[in-house]
Order: C-alpha cells, then structure tokens, then sequence
C-alpha cells in the first residue's frame, strides 16, 4: 500500500543564525511522499535570502515550497495560511530554530497508523540543545520513566483542561490532522499548541511519542527563556515573558471559547456542557486578562482590576495584583530579593 501524502511546515522568523540547519534538517527527512513548505512572517534579516540558497542547491525527491508573508501575522494566523497550502493527510510542524533527525516525519506516521490513523495531535519528546547546539539533555517527556510504550495516548477531562491547562502537546513537537482546521476553523491565537490540544480533547486524539526526533534550541532570542536570578535582565526578562504570556493566553481562551460554540453548534456538547465549558473559559481568561492590565495599565485601570477580580469571586488573583499597586522600582527590588533568598534555600549545603 503506497503511503499518503504528507506536509512537513517550517514557520520562521528572523533566525538567519539557525535557518540553514533548520531548513536542511526538514530537506533531509526520510518520509516520502513528502512537501515541504518554508513559511517566512516577514524577517528583517538574512532568514529568507539564506532559505532560498538552501533550497536552490536541493537535489532530492521532496517538493519545496517558500512562502513569504507580506506583513507579519503571528504564528496563529501564518499556520491558518499554511493550511490552505498543505495537501498532506498530517501536518508536521517545525521551528525556523529547531533541527529535526531525519526519521522524524516516518516516526509520527508510524504514531498515526499505530492510531488507526485517529490520532489529531501526535507529538513527541525532544533533544534540548543550546544556541551553539551543544546537548543539554532530553525533555517533553509524558507519562512514567518505567513505561515501555512507545505510544502513549494522553486522555484527560476538557472541563480541567481549561484550568490546568493539561494534556497539553509539547508545540515544537507538534504535527496535527488538518480536521483541527476543517472542523473548528482558522486559530486566531498565537498559542497553537494550547487551541489546538483542546481541539484533540474535544473532538479527536492526541498522541504522545516516545521517542526525541527533534532537537529544540534554547538560546537567548527565546521568548521562554529566562536568565539565572544573578543575572540582572532577569527580572526585566520575566516581565517581558509574562506579558506575552498573558496576552497570549487571553487570545487563546477567545480561541477556545468560539471553539465551544463550535462543538455546540455541531452536536458534539449538549447546552450543559458548553455552559460549563464557557464558563470556565470566561473565568481562566479573566485572570490572564487581570494580570495583564497590572502590568501594563495605569493606576486607575490597576484598582478597577483588582476589584473586579475580588468581586468574581478570584481573591487569589485579586490578592496576588495588589502587589503591583507598587511602583514598578519597588516591585522590582522586591521580587529580585524574594526570589535571590528562595534560590539560597534551593541550594543545597555543601
């Protein structure tokens, strides 16, 4: 039986420094037939002079395709442009930063029949190296460190996963079925793993590997990533993240809560159940949503914030906020202190 077509996408953005590797390590896999679309959101730097060298001295089998976004659109929205693109039963996603091993795609394929080809969200652990590409060890893993599964389905309430935030597929492992698009619509938020993990819960099947075909890059441009509590960007570094965090997460439960209209309007969930679903949803959003504004709303702003938080019943949030009432010098003397003193208890005695 001849295997299907599948699509392997590399989404980048102003990552000349990796670009070349990443976009060899995507040419090289060994999973045919296969098209490979490298989708740049509009890079100020080298990114995509250097995509199309790469592609121009490919001599292999796959077809290749670039896409050049006009404006930058975001991951969410540059994903939605891509699946209007991609002809594959399985879509195979990768990082402009990241370095996939050549068995990669043939590995999840291999997860998707093993699935009876059910699996929406198949994902996998991965390699951690360093901007210079030096191992730093492996992560993404799920499931016991005893079990000798390869493939792990991950089952989990849709109610606690709005709260939790969990089962949550590891993003830049993430290869996905184009019915998450088919059925829900476009993603209008940047945390795609996030929008498109509900969508496996609630209407599909989401598959764990466990197996480490991708090698994922920490390095200094990642959003995630955060400096050692001497470093002294740390806390402005943290600020940074949060709020992205935030922001982003506001705009993923907006995702989510017309993804429940969706599953109501499809017969999937019964009134009840949407009812509870976007309830949960209204009030996970509101935290994010308050938080954001103590970080970046005026001081009026800042008091109506907290106390609507006090009066939906989050006193935590509400409690939490208050600190930011402070001036941000204060808050960050505070907090850099705070957190120096729980990294010496941490720190074991010698």
């Amino acid at each position: 039986m001849s295997k299907p077509l599948l699509s392997y996408i590399v989404v980048t953005f102003n990552q000349e420094k990796y670009i070349r590797e990443a976009v060899e390590s995507a040419l090289a896999q060994t999973y045919s037939p296969l098209e490979i679309i490298i989708s740049d959101d509009k890079s100020t730097d080298r990114t995509v002079e250097i995509v199309k060298e790469v592609i121009a001295a490919y001599k292999g089998t796959h077809s290749v395709r670039l896409n050049c976004n006009q404006e930058n659109m975001g991951i969410g929205k540059s994903i939605t442009k891509l699946m209007t693109m991609c002809g594959g039963s399985l879509i195979v996603g990768q990082a402009g930063d990241d370095v996939a091993m050549p068995e990669r795609t043939e590995t999840i394929f291999q997860a998707w029949e093993a699935s009876d080809r059910k699996a929406t969200s198949i994902f996998t652990s991965y390699v951690t190296i360093s901007g210079e590409g030096k191992v730093l060890g492996v992560g993404g893993n799920r499931g016991e460190k005893s079990d000798p599964a390869i493939y792990r389905k991950q089952e989990g309430s849709v109610l606690k996963f709005l709260f939790d935030k969990w089962p949550v597929v590891v993003g830049c492992t993430h290869a996905w079925s184009p019915e998450l698009f088919t059925f829900f619509g476009p993603l209008t938020s940047d945390l795609e793993d996030l929008v498109l993990s509900f969508r496996s819960l609630s209407n599909g099947q989401m598959l764990y590997v466990h197996s480490p075909v991708l090698k994922y890059r920490r390095h200094d441009s990642n959003v995630s990533f955060f400096a050692g509590w001497d470093d002294t960007r740390s806390f402005e570094h943290r600020e940074k993240r949060l709020r992205w965090v935030n922001e982003k997460t506001v705009g993923a439960y907006d995702n989510i809560i017309a993804d429940i209209e969706t599953l109501l309007s499809k017969g999937k969930i019964s009134e009840s159940e949407s009812k509870k679903l976007r309830d949960e949803a209204v009030r996970v959003r509101a935290k994010s949503a308050t938080e954001l504004c103590m970080m970046t709303g005026n001081y009026f702003n800042k008091i109506n914030a907290v106390i609507g938080a006090g009066l939906r019943g989050d006193f935590h949030c509400a409690m939490k906020s208050m600190a930011r009432l402070m001036p941000l010098t204060l808050y960050r003397f505070f907090y850099i202190y705070r957190a120096k003193k729980n990294a010496r208890k941490q720190t074991p005695a010698v």
